[in-house]
C-alpha cells in the first residue's frame, strides 16, 4: 500500500476508511467498506490533473483519452442520439440542457439538431471554445462545480465525467441545483461490480489512474444521488455503444502496461480505421435521477 496518512485513505464519497483494493500504472486504488466505491487516495491526485484535459487528450497525442475523438464524432452522435432518446422517454419538464464535460461538442450538436435548448461546460479552455464553434451553442470553460451557470436546467448529462471529477459528491450536488423541480440528471459510467469488470481485473480498461480517480458500483451510486436529494426511484440501463475500431484499439493499449505489446496498440489506433461495431459487455451504466418537484416525490 505505502504510507498513505489515515486522510489519505479516507474515501471521498461517504468519508469512510477504504481498504486497498488494486494496484495500477503505480497508483494503489482502494475500496470503501461503507459505500462500496472504488477511489484513488486524494493525496496522490496530481495537483495538476486538470491540466490533462487539453486538445491533445482527445487526439490521440497522450497515453490516455481518446485516439480520434473528432474522427468518430459520427459514431458517437449515435451514441449520444440514443441516450437522448432515452431521457426523452422519461418526460423532462422542458428541453433545456447541459452537457457537462462538453470536449468538442458532439453531444450538443446532436441535441440542438434534435431540438433541445442545449449549453455546455468543459474544463479545458481550447476545447470549450471548438465545441462552441463547433456545435453552435454556448460552452463555458472552466470547473463545473465552480463556474457561473444560469439555472435552471431540465436536464443535466455527464457521460463518462463523474469518474473524472476530484469531487463527484461537489458535482452531484450542483447538478441538483441547477436543475429544474423534476429535472433529470443522466450519468454514464462504468459499474465495479458488473461481471465483466471482475473477470477482467486490472486488464480492464476502465481501471485508469489519474484519469479515473473514483470507481462506482451502481448501488454505490445510488446511494449517492439519494443522499444529494433525488427521487428514489432511478431508470437504468446496462449501456452499450458503437466504438470505432481505432478507439477500441487505443482502449485496449490501457490493459497492458509499458512496452511494445501497448506502442503497438496505439500505433494501429492512429491509422483511423472507420469501421465501428456495437458493443456491450454489461459493464457501463446509465443511470437517470430526478430531483423531487412537479408531481415527483
Amino acid at each position: 500500500m505505502g504510507s498513505l496518512d489515515r486522510d489519505g485513505e479516507t474515501c471521498g464519497l461517504c468519508g469512510a476508511r477504504g481498504r486497498p483494493w488494486r494496484r495500477k500504472y503505480g497508483f494503489s486504488l482502494l475500496r470503501c467498506p461503507h459505500c462500496g466505491n472504488g477511489f484513488v487516495p486524494k493525496d496522490r491526485i496530481p495537483d495538476d490533473l486538470e491540466s490533462m484535459y487539453s486538445r491533445a487528450y482527445f487526439e490521440g497525442k497522450e497515453d490516455t483519452g481518446y485516439a480520434t475523438y473528432l474522427a468518430d464524432s459520427r459514431v458517437m452522435q449515435r451514441n449520444f442520439a440514443r441516450r437522448l432518446r432515452f431521457v426523452e422517454r422519461l418526460g423532462p419538464p422542458g428541453r433545456r440542457i447541459l452537457d457537462v464535460g462538453a470536449a468538442f461538442g458532439i453531444l450538443l450538436r446532436t441535441a440542438r439538431e434534435a431540438g433541445w435548448d442545449a449549453s455546455g461546460v468543459e474544463i479545458a479552455p481550447d476545447c470549450a471554445a471548438e465545441a462552441s464553434r463547433l456545435s453552435g451553442v454556448p460552452v463555458v470553460a472552466g470547473d463545473f462545480t465552480r463556474v457561473p451557470l444560469e439555472g435552471s436546467f431540465d436536464v443535466i448529462v455527464m457521460l463518462d465525467v463523474i469518474e473524472h471529477l476530484r469531487d463527484p459528491m461537489a458535482g452531484l450536488r450542483r447538478a441538483y441545483e441547477l436543475l429544474s423541480p423534476g429535472g433529470i440528471l443522466l450519468i454514464e459510467t462504468n459499474d465495479i461490480d458488473a461481471p465483466w469488470a471482475r473477470l477482467l481485473g486490472n486488464r480492464w480498461w476502465f481501471l485508469d489512474p489519474p484519469q479515473h480517480l473514483f470507481y462506482f458500483s451502481l448501488s454505490g451510486l445510488k446511494e449517492r444521488l439519494r443522499e444529494v436529494g433525488f427521487s428514489d426511484e432511478f431508470h437504468t440501463r446496462r449501456a452499450g455503444r458503437r466504438v470505432s475500431i481505432s478507439n477500441l484499439l487505443f482502449k485496449l493499449s490501457g490493459g497492458f502496461p509499458a512496452g511494445p505489446v501497448r506502442k503497438a496498440l496505439v500505433r494501429a489506433s492512429h491509422a483511423n480505421v472507420p469501421a465501428s461495431f456495437y458493443l456491450n459487455f454489461g459493464d457501463a451504466v446509465l443511470v437517470a435521477a430526478r430531483k423531487p418537484g412537479r408531481g415527483v416525490p
